[in-house]
């Protein structure tokens, strides 16, 4: 051990101690938007459903569809196409050529995107443009995306918002890992809630048994979304630099694959339905997105991507020669032939989002995660608590409860400035989300500079944030949306699961922001104390 003077120790105990509060509440907030995001696209659907819903995700007679589309446009952007499910199940087909931008070192995408409505395929907008500015213009998808974002990069420029969740998502592996080592009796712990009088204490054997059922869970989110954050900012160059001379080109093809060989002749598209048809038959599954690189060019060639099959982890990537529309080949996710670094990459998606079971898999992915953000809550909430004694502190454990209580109050107003903006006709819907977002972090900071103490802040924050979750379903239908009786006509079961889902967490918000009796902090000697020793 280092012996240290006793002022020196003192200063760099309250370094560790602010750093650990400060990473802490910024990993709250990964996790908390994490657990949104689980169910991004239903709720892309219920802002923005479409009546009647979509059958499948690709219905036949697309393919005829894009070839008249391909014909509307400038013949520049006639070279590369995606293809992909949106809210609703709106498709959304991307024509595009790959662009250099003067002083943006990422590559990007120029071309048209045409919203196409799922059943009719008749064209529900149309938006020009470079890739950042037609995403930026997608009203019907902007919730869900808004949402996203927030998780995997906070909002903060690219590749910085990844860095960030990446060196985030490795302090929760490390967490995870010396949590699995610290509970020396973790079957015990595993079952242990005590009786106390205090409050406090009681709070501190919850969180106990919360964090030893969550240890498995932490570990794998936290590693699956380190993985997604690291690797296309550090990951890609780094192995570029260490195994091909710094040649990203070379890095992709080893990964991807040699391009066929160019062939730049006309040639029409063979028939896009019989390709997805076959793509479904062979993977068990409908497809979930389509790339075409060279459209309409004797060496096109399609790539049909499908999600897991029931009972499987591992997505495929099949194959077509988009001129005869012969099957070529299933290709692994990661390299070029099957290998268990491969599988392994494959399974990091199913395993961060939840997403290979449906909504069971979600809805389980749901709940641990809001475990993972009671644990890490209420370690913050026992740390500084433990320490209120000292004024910093108490100031501290004032902005722990107005982030942990006040970022659901932020997530859930997030909505308000959705259906507002497209209301009032808003082009770019980032702007109205990020201030309805911004005005409920104001109110939060303004209720926590009052006298009114910690916990009665947090009370008022639940019951706001359960009032504001009540008020959505209203909110939806005074904006066009379709009310109860239509969604039941009709068929939209995830807006009436939503909606139900909304007034079932208003409900729960409500009752859990009862006002209780504030804990406080104990004395740390003493037998009284002891359980306290071993809280974060």
């Amino acid at each position: 051990m280092i012996a240290l003077e006793r002022d020196r120790t003192r200063t760099l105990l309250a370094i560790h101690g602010w750093a650990g509060v400060l990473l802490g509440l910024l990993l709250y907030v990964v996790i908390a938007t994490g657990v949104v995001a689980v169910f991004a696209d239903e709720i892309g659907d219920w802002a923005s459903p479409i009546d009647p819903p979509a059958a499948a995700p690709f219905p036949a007679g697309l393919g005829l569809r894009i070839a008249e589309l391909s014909r509307q446009i400038d013949p520049a952007y006639v070279d590369e196409l995606n293809l992909y499910p949106r809210a609703g199940g709106r498709i959304e087909a991307f024509f595009h050529r790959h662009i250099s931008v003067a002083g943006d070192a990422q590559p990007h995408a120029e071309g048209a995107v045409f919203e196409l409505h799922p059943r009719t395929l008749e064209v529900l907008s149309r938006r020009d443009g470079i890739d950042d500015e037609v995403q930026a213009r997608d009203a019907s998808n902007a919730l869900a995306a808004f949402l996203v974002d927030l998780h995997v990069s906070l909002h903060l420029p690219t590749p910085y918002g990844y860095l960030v969740t990446g060196v985030l998502g490795l302090a929760m592996m490390v967490a995870a890992v010396t949590g699995l080592l610290v509970h020396r009796h973790l079957l015990k712990e595993l079952f242990t809630i005590r009786r106390f009088r205090d409050a406090l204490l009681a709070r501190r054997d919850r969180h106990v048994v919360a964090a030893s059922w969550n240890l498995p869970f932490a570990f794998v989110l936290a590693f699956t979304g380190s993985y997604f954050s690291f690797a296309g900012s550090i990951g890609i160059p780094v192995m570029a630099m260490v195994a091909f001379g710094g040649n990203q080109t070379a890095l992709i093809e080893a990964i991807v694959g040699t391009p066929p060989t160019e062939n730049p002749a006309p040639a029409p598209m063979a028939d896009l339905d019989r390709m997805l048809a076959d793509a479904a038959r062979r993977a068990g599954t409908a497809a979930s997105f389509v790339s075409v690189s060279h459209y309409g060019r004797a060496d096109a060639q399609v790539t049909v991507f499908t999600p897991p099959a029931a009972g499987e982890l591992i997505s495929h990537n099949l194959v077509y020669d988009g001129s005869s529309g012969a099957f070529v080949r299933e290709k692994p996710g990661l390299g070029l032939v099957p290998s268990a670094g491969g599988a392994l990459a494959a399974v990091m998606a199913p395993l961060h989002f939840g997403n290979f079971a449906g909504l069971l898999s979600k809805s389980v992915w749901f709940a641990l995660g809001f475990a993972s953000c009671y644990v890490t809550l209420t370690g913050l909430q026992l740390w500084t608590t433990r320490r209120a004694e000292s004024p910093p502190w108490r100031a501290a454990a004032r902005v722990v409860i107005g982030v942990g209580y006040g970022l659901p109050l932020a997530l859930a107003a997030t909505p308000i400035g959705y259906f507002a903006g497209r209301v009032a006709g808003v082009d770019r819907l980032e702007a109205p989300m990020l201030l309805a977002l911004a005005a409920a972090a104001a109110l939060t900071a303004l209720l926590g500079t009052g006298r009114v103490p910690a916990e009665r802040n947090a009370s008022t924050l639940l019951r706001l944030t359960g009032a504001v979750l009540l008020s959505l379903p209203l909110l939806r239908w005074a904006s066009g949306g379709p009310g109860w009786i239509t969604a039941s006509a009709h068929g939209l079961t995830t807006l009436m699961s939503m909606d139900a889902v909304l007034i079932v967490g208003a409900w729960l918000c409500w009752r859990a922001g009862r006002p209780r009796a504030a804990p406080t902090a104990l004395a740390t000697t003493g037998d009284a104390a002891a359980p306290l020793e071993s809280a974060p």
